[in-house]
């Protein structure tokens, strides 16, 4: 069987490992710290297993994990992912992630082209998704003649009221920080041929 090591056991692991585990030749080991957390995604899916394993304490542990797999999924803090990858291109394991490429992460191309590891980042919704289906797109309208001459994304969704009970009024799938962070960041586009940048305000309703 193939073995998938999946890192984090939070609310985007289980349909991750669902629909990994619809293969019965993959078997996923999921990591967690949280012990509840891994317990309530082997009780739901079959072939999967999971391990307590805080990956910035128990490095040896995780070394071997990935020794024994063939794909490592983090879905960790984005600023965790650097020492997954560093032990990935050790082991000479390839990579996945749901998070934007950091300059950390960066940093790490050319020692992973050396070993011959592929280390893939922003493959979740946003970014991700949206990516392949924006490129789609222009391959639809490239092959039948046309031109694209602007283009403009938006990823998400409006979450049912009971789900967004909180100031910000958002469902919260992901890392907290993570969300406020993009939030308060930053967005850069491409217009006329030129990079604009342009700061993002909460609206307060």
């Amino acid at each position: 069987m193939k073995k998938v090591l999946v890192l984090g056991a939070g609310y985007v692991s289980g349909p991750l490992v669902e629909y990994l585990t619809r293969d019965q030749s993959i078997f996923v080991t999921v990591g967690s710290a949280l012990q509840n957390q891994g317990e309530a995604l082997k009780q739901k899916m079959t072939n999967t297993e999971y391990v307590v394993l805080d990956v910035t304490k128990g490095e040896d542990k995780l070394d071997h994990l990935i020794c024994e797999s063939s794909l490592v999924i983090s879905l960790l803090p984005y600023s965790l992912h650097p020492l997954v990858a560093e032990k990935c291109i050790k082991h000479k394991v390839n990579m996945v992630t749901a998070s934007y490429l950091t300059p950390e992460m960066k940093q790490l191309h050319e020692a992973a082209v050396d070993a011959g590891v592929t280390i893939v980042n922003e493959v979740g919704l946003d970014p991700g998704i949206d990516h392949l289906l924006a490129m789609e797109c222009f391959d639809y309208v490239h092959q039948n003649g046309g031109i694209v001459t602007s283009f403009v994304s938006y990823a998400g969704g409006l979450p049912a009221p009971e789900n967004s009970d909180n100031p910000l009024r958002y469902k919260f799938s992901w890392n907290p920080k993570g969300v406020l962070m993009n939030t308060m960041g930053a967005a850069k586009y491409l217009e006329n041929g030129k990079v604009s940048t342009a700061n993002l305000k909460f609206i307060k309703y």
